[in-house]
């Protein structure tokens, strides 16, 4: 439970609905951190597209070297 105000999956509506659909689809979850910028719709997305660029499936390091 966060003490930061969040507007969950399954609540979203509109842009944000979109942008959870997106995070979802890119890494099969919706992160804590991505969560917790809900109340912003533009940047949780800003987030989850700079979290794509860094460490999608393009990136040459495998996830245990992710991490």
């Amino acid at each position: 439970m966060t003490w930061i105000t969040t507007i969950s999956e399954h609540q979203a509506t509109g842009e944000l609905a979109e942008t959870y659909a997106i995070a979802r689809a890119r890494s099969g979850t919706v992160s804590n951190i991505a969560e917790a910028a809900s109340i912003n719709p533009r940047v949780m997305r800003a987030l989850s597209d700079l979290h794509h660029a860094l460490r999608g499936a393009h990136c040459a390091l495998g996830a245990r070297r992710q991490e």
